[in-house]
């Protein structure tokens, strides 16, 4: 019978988060805590540069997070970082609102889902 909860996990590739945590759900879960705790920090001061016309610097935290989410599977965040990067340290631009937008819509997405995962570690 298919787990419940593993079969609604949709933006957080789980196979990929347990290659990363070794098969060691302690493990698996201190890799998931550091990803919420420094993702939420990383999105908020993406937001925050972004809004203090700090492109650089936007783009140097996306560019971190990206590699963070893709080591915890998340394909799609680590997408959306990769655009606002290459918008905004590579071509010069401003950050669309939108795009920042979307990274914080998609990091909560993530997040819920790694704290499902993480709940179902520790079961």
């Amino acid at each position: 019978m298919e787990n419940p909860i593993a079969s609604s996990i949709q933006h957080v590739n789980r196979a990929r988060l347990d290659e990363i945590g070794m098969g060691d759900p302690a493990f698996t879960a201190e890799i998931i805590e550091i990803m919420l705790e420094d993702g939420a920090t990383r999105v908020k001061n993406i937001r925050a540069a972004c809004n203090s016309g700090f492109f650089e610097e936007a783009g140097k935290l996306a560019h971190s997070l990206k590699g963070a989410a893709l080591n915890v599977g998340a394909s799609e965040l680590a997408n959306l970082c990769a655009v606002i990067d290459e918008t905004v340290r590579k071509r010069g631009l401003p950050c669309p609102d939108e795009l920042v937008g979307s990274i914080e819509k998609e990091f909560t997405i993530v997040a819920d889902e790694l704290n499902k995962i993480k709940c179902e570690l520790s079961a």
